[in-house]
């Protein structure tokens, strides 16, 4: 193992050892020293598996007493044996609301991370965070400036020189509905309308010849409220966090849209007519709708390149799904699903595949086959038994295999010749007691420039 490269498992212990405290980040003067104190940081790899961890505790600590509409991130000192000293937090939500986060994570976070340690730390003091949010925050309004844009209707009506503005940034205004003046701006590429109050929205394309973004995420757009005229300027269309129902008439009007984002849309209800007239687009996003089946339809989006289904229902997905030919990018984790679909080997241009989080405990049989794959993780499954199928992968770069229940380690991890990083951990061949049996596979494997994490 490199001296640099932290071991980390999380796990519990049965000691009994102080609590850490946990107090804000606003109560601390002196950052500097403890910045200075605990000087080593973590691979972005292992930051993103600890903090969504402590996030997990601290989210659960919250929901038990039904608090909602927050943002939290929170700053981990964690010593040379692993255990938690201090973290700071900070709350971004409305005033009594914020109070309440504080106090509770002050009473009842110490007890619940007390007992959570990254095994072995290479005797070094880390750092760390964690961030996660439920609901919507009120968020203090970022004014952005520059040359091309305005963040203001009153600097957009007295600006002389329409000509030259790309941008308008008028989001959190509480607008009810979009001012004209909009279209004074004959260039204009970018219009942000996000986190409003706009319950219909109309726009005359025509007057708006070059706009290629539109924000109108976290609205309270309806399906039948939104209205574009036809147009063939429009890229990306963002409509996350509305009371959508389906893919709105609107993204049909736009010929040239390449990316549809609708996640948040809980209310979602999709059918084979959903995708007509979307056969440029590249970028379908669909987290978080509770959806709990794809309709066959999916495969008219021939063009399509990233699909994310973060965070929905699904059991199984559509064997269309495979019809995706340009499909590099492919997200499904955080489902329920139990099997992948059987010709997965057809998506010839996948490169990366999110499947964590779900209940699968086999691969399909030609999933080897798939060569452009340069990134799985399949961590948090039900596999007992190592899929072979991924040392077929020749041209695999990163595998994430954490949280499952492999008793031994699966040495065919040694058969991937191009494997850059590996993560191990929560696995219970990793129990302390066996070290001597798998850490000399691991070490094998780093000999070959592979970072493992265990």
């Amino acid at each position: 193992m490199k001296p640099l490269l932290w071991l980390l498992f999380l796990g519990l212990t049965t000691s009994a050892l102080a609590q850490p405290r946990v107090v804000s980040q606003e109560s601390i003067k002196d950052r500097d020293q403890l910045y200075q104190k605990y000087p080593a940081r973590l691979t972005d790899a292992s930051q993103i598996q600890l903090g969504q961890t402590i996030s997990s505790i601290a989210r659960q600590l919250l929901t038990e007493y039904k608090l909602t509409d927050y943002a939290v991130s929170i700053q981990l000192f964690v010593n040379e044996s692993g255990k938690i000293d201090l973290a700071l937090y900070e709350v971004d939500a409305v005033a009594g609301k914020k109070d309440s986060v504080g106090v509770l994570l002050e009473k009842y976070l110490p007890e619940r991370v007390a007992d959570w340690q990254i095994r072995s730390t290479g005797g070094k003091k880390i750092q760390f965070y964690a961030y996660f949010m439920k609901g919507r925050v009120l968020q203090l309004r970022e004014i952005r400036r520059g040359d091309s844009l305005l963040s203001t209707i009153e600097d957009a009506l007295k600006i002389i020189d329409t000509l030259k503005i790309k941008a308008l940034h008028f989001h959190q205004l509480d607008l009810s509905q979009v001012p004209d003046v909009i279209y004074r701006f004959p260039n204009l590429e970018l219009l942000d309308l996000h986190s409003n109050n706009l319950r219909s929205l109309s726009l005359n394309m025509k007057r708006l010849p070059k706009l290629k973004q539109l924000d109108l995420r976290s609205n309270g757009l309806h399906q039948d409220s939104l209205h574009l005229t036809k147009n063939r300027s429009l890229k990306l269309l963002t409509l996350h966090s509305n009371e959508l129902t389906d893919v709105p008439l609107a993204a049909r009007a736009s010929r040239r849209l390449q990316s549809l984002w609708l996640g948040g849309n809980i209310a979602l209800q999709l059918s084979n007519r959903s995708f007509g007239r979307l056969r440029r687009l590249q970028d379908l996003n669909l987290y978080g709708c509770q959806l709990t089946t794809l309709p066959k339809g999916l495969r008219k989006l021939r063009k399509l390149e990233i699909l994310d289904l973060y965070y929905n229902h699904f059991s199984e997905l559509p064997a269309s799904l495979t019809s995706l030919k340009n499909l590099s990018q492919l997200a499904v984790a955080n489902n329920e699903l139990t099997r992948l679909p059987d010709r997965m080997d057809r998506l010839k241009n996948l490169q990366i595949l999110y499947a964590h989080h779900n209940r699968l405990s086999t691969l399909p049989d030609r999933m080897g086959d798939m060569r452009n794959l340069k990134l799985v993780d399949i961590g948090y499954n039900w596999f007992s038994t190592f899929p072979e199928e991924i040392s077929g992968l020749r041209n695999l770069n990163e595998l994430d295999i954490s949280g499952n229940n492999f008793t031994a380690f699966p040495q065919s991890l040694e058969e991937i010749p191009q494997l850059q990083t590996l993560h191990l951990r929560g696995n219970p061949f990793l129990r302390l007691e066996e070290e001597k049996t798998y850490l000399p596979h691991i070490q094998k494997i780093e000999k070959n420039n592979t970072e493992v994490f265990y």
